[in-house]
Order: structure tokens, then C-alpha cells, then sequence
């Protein structure tokens, strides 16, 4: 399988980690929708030029991330997925984890209005609408703060949840600036610095 897409991005982090954590063997192209070379590339894969993309083994072409976890969870099996594949624990499941995509993508915006990859003029960013953003975040990750079971998000054994969590976490914390409102999340910080100590994790931290 190729992976394509800069772990920079938390959503195709969570796809990395998720096939590490699977022990499935994959080619990683950190592609980057920035250049336009490599924009070519990646739309032949997602016709939006947006990562992640998987190619997998039998060439097909999968792009969204959850799309692809959904695939992968597919591919090893009930026993090992790390996403319950029926009942009310996948909807339980899946419910959070779109709360914690929600509160990264309002991170991501944020970030290309005024982080360092800004593709705004500072005099062309409205102000009410990146506070806003920044507010939506902390009212997200505050809402992830309070599902944490403990010692991961739904108990005693890692899932996807996590996975996600960390991911999501991570990206939000790097890219916040100082000015936005503080963020106290100590269980999603926890869990963030255990799961890091964890290969799977670690390799996918991007530099």
C-alpha cells in the first residue's frame, strides 16, 4: 500500500499511526498539496488534490481518512480493528471521534489564515471569524476533555478513538498561538504523552 501526504496533516497522521498500529507494511509519499507538481500527483488519486490518499495493494484509490480507516478496519478483521464494526458502540464511537474532526478543522483553518503556512495577507484575515474558529476549537476539545474515560478515551484498551485523539490533539496544541484562549485539557494531554512513548505514535510525528 502507498500512503500519500505529510504527516503535518493530523488527518493523514491518524491513517500512518492506524496502519503502524495494524503492523500492515506501507510505502509513505509526503506529498504536499503546496506544490503543484505534486498537486498532479495526488489528483490522480482524490480528484480534490486533498490528503490523505491510500492506494491500496489491488490499485484502487481511496481518499478521506475515515474512508480509508473504515478500509483498513475492513482488512484486519473485527478481532483487531480498532473501531467496533456494528452496534452502539461504533455509533458511540464515531460520534466522538467527528467532534474531535470538527474541533481539528476549525484548528486547521485557523492555521492557514495566520499560521506560519498562512495563505492570507495579516490585513486581509478577519478577525471575528479566526476567534471565532480558535473559540470553536477549545468549546471541541473541552467536549473531548469531558468523554475521556480513562486510561484511554473509552477505557481500558486503545482504539481509534485514541488514535485519533492524539492526533487531532497534537496538531492543535503545535499550532495554536498564544493570543487564543488557553486550553486545559490534562486527561487529552496525558493520553497524548503515553501514546507518544509508543512507536506508532512517534513515528508519525512530523518534524
Amino acid at each position: 500500500m502507498k500512503l500519500y501526504g505529510s504527516f503535518g496533516s493530523p488527518f493523514t497522521r491518524r491513517v500512518g499511526t492506524t496502519l503502524s498500529l495494524y503492523k500492515l507494511d506501507y510505502e509513505h509519499l509526503a506529498l504536499r498539496a503546496s506544490i503543484p507538481e505534486e498537486l498532479e500527483q495526488l489528483k490522480k488519486l482524490n480528484p480534490l488534490g486533498r490528503v490523505p490518499a491510500l492506494e491500496t495493494d489491488d490499485g484502487m484509490a481511496l481518499a478521506d481518512s475515515a474512508t480509508i480507516l473504515d478500509y483498513l478496519d475492513r482488512l484486519v478483521g473485527s478481532d483487531r480493528a480498532l473501531t467496533p464494526s456494528t452496534g452502539e458502540a461504533r455509533t458511540q464511537m464515531l460520534n466522538i471521534i467527528g467532534i474531535a474532526a470538527g474541533a481539528v478543522e476549525k484548528s486547521v483553518s485557523c492555521y492557514y489564515e495566520e499560521g506560519i503556512n498562512a495563505k492570507r495577507p495579516a490585513e486581509k484575515v478577519y478577525r471575528p471569524w479566526v476567534d471565532k474558529m480558535y473559540e470553536q476549537t477549545k468549546d471541541g476539545v473541552e467536549a473531548m476533555e469531558s468523554m475521556v474515560i480513562g486510561p484511554w478515551v473509552m477505557g481500558n484498551k486503545i482504539s481509534q478513538a485514541d488514535v485519533s485523539f492524539v492526533c487531532f490533539w497534537d496538531f492543535i496544541i503545535k499550532h495554536r498561538p498564544v493570543t487564543a484562549p488557553r486550553l486545559n485539557c490534562p486527561k487529552l494531554e496525558e493520553i497524548s504523552q503515553k501514546a507518544n512513548l509508543m512507536i506508532e505514535f512517534s513515528s508519525t510525528i512530523p518534524s
